[in-house]
């Protein structure tokens, strides 16, 4: 399993089925700029969700959105005679073959600019195509890492950010991934080098029956060379960092954190979060782990095995946290109010925008796992023992996951549930998903104390049904392939997303629809 939130004030939380397509030879598969808000892509014959068609045509941008070139294209690579069927939104989710994946901006020590910008770089490759790229190619998590790693070493790789303050571009400038399939998984680092032409990659295999986290700051440490069966790296590794004078041979292992990582934030915003994780699934560890260390997350393992075996319920549970219980519980204190809004607002950082940020003086606010600003969230599963058409499935929630409901998704079908691809920011849409959690949410916080007792039953009251009945279904599905029915498998998988899709609009909005489950 993979699970992440993308977390952002602005962002396009829409989500895309892009279907498997065969390429003629000598095609060229187009690498667009980044952008991240609405419409983050406008473009045709990859998705439904992408098409100039699906824009909200009662906005009066949507003209120069559906402008030919409005996503831009920054140049091309080489296409491959066929790409797998992916499901995706800012990144690649999972696709056909059951590789996942899940992401974290990190700071990294090293940026550039993209092509195609005023003043621009040279580089190609970010992490949005990069992941699209590898899912759209790769049977397997160390095949997608190499994927991403050997391309942005050739193209080049940039970050999310390349204007304004350098704080924010250097805390935008790396990236991590966790890359799962049906045996194993991998976290992956990667940030461009120091010429501005290439990348720094390295990826480490999680343990088997281990979990591991990235809270926006790298993890990886000691970069073995020998031991390929755990560390995958990219060929420069060692050499972009002795000639900067970051490391040295008689040093022995690399640790990526401290030589191409950089000090994002304090450490409430990051490895806070790993010890609360680690806690959450590994209750045995608290007398031993430590809540508080130094900024590098010193003291911290790269995994931990967790008390029991996780399921994807307990993987929502970690992402609708606050620190409640704690002593950083960010529902009590003068700071939640007179009725424990976990939120917190930061009109001092980002230029006025409403962000959790630390304060620029005098003291911080605790970072919490489910966040007001989060565009949508993913917990995946790649399951070996059923079929791929089965197997890989994505529970999806938008909005932030203390506020949502998680509904499962499968990649195999052909299209995803409208009410997840449609609506942006600009606009309430009450046929969206994503702004029937938000608008509860907006006055659920605002009471939290009183109403989150409300919105926690709303969520088991789905949720836990949701989990039986997609088991049922997948027992319906394999029926339906014993025979030969590949049709009626997909028409099954399908006809259950769209129904936990409908009941979790509709109870959002307050209708009191429950199905007899």
């Amino acid at each position: 399993m993979t699970t992440h939130t993308a977390d952002c004030a602005e962002c396009d939380f829409r989500l895309a089925k892009v279907p498997a397509r065969d390429w003629p030879a000598g095609s060229q598969r187009p690498i667009y700029l980044f952008a991240s808000a609405y419409p983050r892509r406008v473009q045709e014959g990859r998705s439904a969700t992408w098409e100039p068609s699906n824009l909200d045509d009662s906005l009066p941008q949507a003209p120069v959105w559906k402008k030919k070139g409005f996503s831009k294209i920054i140049g091309y690579i080489p296409q491959v005679n066929h790409t797998y069927a992916l499901i995706e939104g800012l990144y690649a989710i999972e696709n056909e073959h059951q590789v996942a994946i899940g992401e974290s901006t990190c700071s990294g020590r090293f940026w550039t600019k993209p092509r195609g910008v005023e003043g621009g770089g040279k580089a190609l490759m970010e992490i949005g195509e990069l992941s699209s790229i590898a899912l759209e190619r790769c049977m397997t998590a160390r095949c997608a890492i190499e994927t991403m790693g050997g391309l942005a070493e050739e193209y080049g790789y940039y970050g999310a950010e390349w204007e304004g303050q350098m704080d924010d571009i250097i805390a935008e400038a790396g990236e991590a991934l966790v890359v799962g399939d049906p045996k194993e998984a991998w976290v992956f680092h990667i940030l461009p080098d120091d010429t501005g032409t290439s990348a720094v990659w390295a990826a480490q295999r999680v343990p088997d029956g281990h979990i591991s986290i990235v809270a926006n700051q790298f993890i990886i440490r000691g970069v073995k060379k020998d031991k390929k069966d755990e560390f995958l790296f990219s060929s420069n590794l060692w050499e972009v960092a002795e000639r900067n004078n970051l490391w040295e041979a008689e040093d022995g292992e690399l640790d990526f954190l401290k030589v191409y990582g950089y000090m994002r934030v304090h450490a409430a915003y990051a490895t806070r979060r790993v010890w609360r994780v680690f806690t959450l699934a590994a209750p045995s560890l608290l007398p031993s782990l430590p809540s508080s260390v130094d900024d590098f997350g010193d003291g911290y393992p790269f995994s931990v095995e967790p008390d029991k075996k996780l399921n994807p319920a307990d993987l929502m549970r970690f992402q609708r946290d606050h620190y409640e219980g704690t002593e950083f519980d960010l529902t009590q204190g003068i700071a939640a109010g007179p009725y424990g809004d976990p939120n917190r607002y930061d009109p001092s950082a980002n230029k006025g925008e409403n962000v959790t940020l630390l304060q620029a003086q005098g003291g911080f606010y605790e970072r919490s796992i489910s966040l007001f600003r989060t565009s949508y969230s993913t917990v995946t599963q790649s399951r070996g023992a059923l079929p791929n058409l089965v197997g890989g499935r994505v529970w999806i929630c938008q909005y932030m996951p203390a506020m949502s409901t998680y509904t499962p998704l499968y990649v195999g079908v052909s299209s995803l549930p409208p009410s997840y691809t449609r609506g942006s920011l600009f606009k309430y849409e009450r046929r969206s998903n994503y702004w029937s959690a938000a608008s509860v949410g907006n006055w659920a916080t605002r009471f939290y104390r009183y109403i989150r007792q409300d919105v926690e039953e709303s969520q088991r009251t789905i949720e836990g049904p949701l989990m039986l009945q997609a088991d049922m279904t997948d027992k319906a599905a394999m029926e339906n392939l014993a025979t030969g029915d590949m049709k009626g498998a997909e028409e099954v998988l399908k006809g259950q997303a769209d129904l936990a899709a409908k009941v979790a609009l509709d109870t959002w909005n307050g209708k009191l629809y429950y199905p007899n489950y």
